[in-house]
């Protein structure tokens, strides 16, 4: 995972200003939590990519705004349904919202499907890198389940 990080242009101790990103959210609707604010600080503005043997490949985008400055009614819709504030990440394989949650948990969002990446952001690294993340089969399924409209 590190050499996906490195080629992103990730390098530890990376911090980038999340200033104008948190105006604009809070503008938009958004509650922001710490969790996001700390994963933009770091990782903002990156693409990390799977590696070459990950099939179907995968990508995160980190930016929150461009993923997602039209979605504040998405997130307090997760709110609602798992009681918990979940903030804008940015796009998860190209055309995907993400979100991360106040405990860290990211999921992404597609048309009447909720995929959950990860119980952390590094779950989620390691599940867009390589796939292996420890998501179960019963987890995903209930989230999935749970996020069909009207429900």
């Amino acid at each position: 995972m590190l050499h996906a990080l490195g080629a992103a242009g990730w390098t530890a101790g990376r911090k980038i200003a999340t200033g104008d990103w948190a105006q604009q959210l809070k503008a938009a609707g958004f509650e922001l939590n710490d969790a996001a604010v700390g994963v933009w600080a770091e990782f903002g503005e990156l693409t990390i990519k799977s590696c070459p043997a990950r099939v179907p490949a995968s990508s995160l985008h980190i930016d929150p705004v461009t993923a997602c400055i039209d979605t504040a009614a998405e997130a307090s819709k997760l709110r609602r349904r798992y009681a918990e504030n979940y903030s804008p990440l940015g796009t998860w394989s190209v055309q995907f919202r993400s979100y991360i949650a106040a405990g860290g948990r990211v999921v992404a969002v597609g048309p009447n499907v909720l995929w959950p990446l990860g119980s952390t952001f590094a779950e989620a690294l390691a599940y867009v890198v390589d796939r292996d993340a420890d998501v179960s089969r019963a987890e995903q399924a209930d989230w999935l389940a749970n996020c069909l409209p009207g429900r």
